[in-house]
């Protein structure tokens, strides 16, 4: 799903796929060729949960006269991380069965080979080694697979680190245009312990948005950006944004901004 905010309004919709999305921008890039005008937008691709998968921002029409389309890129074809996540966890239980298989299978023809040289001995001699043999098959698959399991949890703990880095910067982009738009919707991202007036600043429109630095810790995310402002006299400055960002599963996006603001000029 794709969703897209005015930032000059702050008005929203939403679109089910690329196509519809592409169709609308080129309706709004024909209104603005009359109209002799640009328009800013800012671009979402949501996952099935509405949880931003990547966001860009564009201005129609084009300085270099390229079309909708071509501005678009690649946005909107990338594939939700979670689905591959899901499909690879059913490869390794798959090869986890198979290999379990084969070592009991290895384990059954090594007790079968044994029996042979041991037919002279008395029973209980017998029983004694079959008994040897079968401990040690059962405590090297133990060890295989906890092994195999511990490997199994570091990879699950990195893809999820990876997901909730990329989650935050998402949010905190989705959140900066409506920032500098002083837009009504900044209610969504911002904690309840926070004042919204602290959250007051000139009204601009985003030309672009760099990461400067991401640091993380075990209960915040701070995450600081170098922005370029173009304002209504059609002035710009470039801004050094820090966002101090929380998970939240209560809040709409994912996230809350858990602290105020820092906002100062760049460089």
């Amino acid at each position: 799903m794709f969703r897209i905010t005015r930032l000059s309004t702050g008005q929203q919709r939403d679109f089910q796929n690329r196509e519809e999305l592409e169709f609308f921008l080129e309706g709004e890039e024909n209104r603005c060729l009359q109209l002799n005008t640009t328009a800013t937008f800012q671009l979402f691709h949501l996952d099935k949960n509405e949880e931003p998968l990547e966001s860009m921002e564009l201005t129609i029409p084009s300085s270099g006269e390229q079309d909708v389309k071509e501005l678009l890129g690649d946005f909107g074809l990338k594939k939700d991380k979670k689905f591959f996540f899901s499909r690879g966890t059913k490869q390794e239980k798959t090869q986890r069965v198979q290999k379990k298989k084969h070592e009991l299978s290895t384990a059954n023809e090594n007790m079968s080979k044994s029996k042979p040289s041991v037919k002279a001995t008395p029973k209980s001699s017998n029983r004694f080694w079959v008994m040897i043999a079968l401990l040690l098959s059962i405590f090297s698959l133990a060890i295989s697979l906890t092994n195999h399991y511990s490997r199994y949890q570091k990879e699950e703990n990195k893809t999820q680190q990876t997901t909730i880095n990329q989650g935050a910067d998402v949010f905190c982009r989705y959140f900066i245009s409506n920032y500098f738009a002083n837009s009504s919707a900044r209610e969504d991202f911002i904690s309840n312990s926070l004042d919204l007036k602290q959250f007051d600043t000139d009204k601009a429109t985003t030309v672009s948005v760099l990461l400067e630095k991401e640091v993380m810790t075990k209960k915040v995310t701070t995450l600081t950006y170098v922005i370029n402002c173009r304002y209504d006299d059609n002035s710009t400055a470039n801004k050094r944004l820090t966002l101090t960002v929380k998970q939240n599963k209560e809040a709409k996006y994912g996230y809350l901004v858990s602290k105020a603001p820092k906002l100062t000029a760049y460089p």
